[in-house]
């Protein structure tokens, strides 16, 4: 018979077997009872935290053969095919090689079919941010008039990457990463069903390395198993997962207590020649230096190799090797990025604190104001053309016409607008724009302004000769 890894062998059965998402579950389980379970549903969080899982768990509600129910059996033929994936009314559908329209088409058509063998037909999309836009519209229209007994489940990794227009139809669950304690739990109970002996410290190690995902704890309590030989210890466990042993990091704390920065430096070069995973060994510094400054702020818990008198010390200090961190992201030799970090540390000394520096009278002066600075601070010259172009933006096109048409004059306390009086009106309508833009109050005069009468151009003398020698009358006349 073939070997079941943990993941799959301990995958979550029922609503009471999920870890870490009750919210999710306490709100399916009485949607299944109350019988208002949505056509739709978008569970969203990142991977290894039971979407999938879940979906399968509703499929055996809805088509256990003992009755739709939050507790399906399990065991009848139903439950069965759903937990080994072959149940011929669950459609599980990945999303990133199945992401066109044409396999939605497919999806809708198929939509349109009485369920085969259960109560209900269950289509879950997983990785459903992968659907390409023309595959999300051809989905549009059956989530928003679904024919009946189908459930459409979409997980996905990426939620903002689902449109608005297929969340809007769906009811969505974000799921949230399980607490430490609880994966532990987790953990035991595997252990436990299987005989297999272990100690608590490799779990919460095993625990902390998942990051919030189940599956990911599972697989790496397999691989700790074979590791171990059959057992789950805890200095096995960390030579596995790469973890520093506790002496090395008491021993590099130390060395950054007593600013030892050489001893420092040749602790992390010692390690990278070992094969050990920089990346964790500085994350396991950067947590023990967080909690030493929270035990020695709360009076709470031990703070060893540090005491009170290094709490300045441990701010500066968390605050460059988080630095290092982020940087060391983009960086192919990390070990560089850690050593410059720790040396940074030898500067510390030319900060000064503020308080200090109030101590001894140190005032700062302000700069005397030099004939440059005097001729820098002259007001600008005010600008018509530029006024009537932000009042055209917020007043309209016409009346910063109008004002192009104006004269205005600047006056002792005052702008004065001389406007015909056909454009008078206009410009008094909008006097409470016009007076934000300038820098003096306005006040608009009306004038008539007279339109001079143009004269007819005089005919070529020639012409008039034609005229009378054949006594003759003009039909068009054009000069050259």
């Amino acid at each position: 018979m073939t070997y079941e890894n943990f993941a799959r062998k301990y995958r979550p059965k029922t609503f009471k077997e999920v870890v870490g998402q009750e919210p999710v579950v306490k709100t399916l389980s009485n949607a299944i009872k109350l019988n208002r379970l949505s056509h739709a549903y978008i569970f969203a969080g990142s991977r290894g935290l039971g979407k999938t899982t879940i979906a399968r768990i509703i499929t055996k509600c809805l088509n256990c053969e003992k009755g739709i129910t939050d507790s399906p059996c399990g065991k009848c033929e139903n439950c069965l095919e759903i937990e080994k994936g072959s149940f011929p009314d669950m459609y599980e559908i990945d999303a990133a090689s199945n992401r066109g329209i044409d396999d939605i088409r497919a999806l809708r058509d198929n939509v349109t079919y009485a369920p085969i063998k259960g109560r209900y037909k269950v289509y879950i999309i997983d990785e459903a941010h992968m659907l390409t836009r023309e595959a999300f519209n051809a989905l549009l229209k059956t989530l928003e008039e679904p024919p009946p007994h189908n459930l459409f489940i979409l997980a996905t990794t990426e939620l903002h990457r689902i449109p608005d227009t297929i969340r809007s139809r769906c009811q969505t669950f974000i799921f949230r990463p399980p607490s430490k304690s609880q994966i532990t739990q987790y953990l035991k109970r595997i252990l436990e069903a299987e005989k297999i002996p272990y100690e608590e410290e490799a779990l919460s190690l095993i625990a902390e390395a998942s990051e919030g995902g189940v599956r990911d704890a599972a697989s790496l309590l397999d691989q700790a198993v074979i590791y171990g030989g059959g057992e789950v210890r805890k200095q096995s466990t960390e030579e596995m997962l790469g973890i520093v042993p506790e002496e090395i990091i008491k021993e590099f704390l130390f060395y950054i207590r007593e600013k030892n920065l050489k001893e420092a430096v040749k602790v992390i070069e010692k390690l990278d020649r070992e094969g050990f995973d920089l990346t964790v060994f500085w994350n396991q510094i950067l947590d023990r230096i967080h909690n030493a400054l929270l035990n020695l702020t709360l009076e709470e818990g031990s703070a060893e190799p540090f005491g009170k008198e290094d709490i300045e010390l441990l701010i500066y200090t968390g605050d460059i090797f988080k630095k290092a961190l982020i940087e060391s992201r983009n960086f192919h030799d990390k070990k560089d990025i850690f050593q410059l970090a720790v040396l940074k540390l030898r500067f510390m000394k030319n900060l000064v604190p503020l308080k200090e520096i109030l101590e001894k009278g140190i005032t700062v002066k302000q700069p005397q104001e030099t004939s440059q600075t005097k001729e820098e601070k002259t007001p600008e010259v005010f600008d018509i053309q530029k006024a009537i172009l932000k009042i055209g933006r917020e007043a309209g096109g016409i009346i910063a016409g109008a004002l192009k048409k104006s004269g205005i004059k600047e006056e002792n306390d005052r702008f004065v607008i001389t406007v015909d009086k056909n454009l008078a009106d206009i410009l008094k309508d909008k006097i409470d724009i016009i007076s934000k833009y300038f820098p003096k109050p306005v006040t608009i005069e009306e004038i008539e302004i007279k339109q001079e009468k143009k004269k007819p151009k005089k005919r070529d003398e020639s012409v008039d000769k034609v005229l009378e020698l054949f006594q003759g009358k003009i039909i068009s006349y054009e000069e050259e």
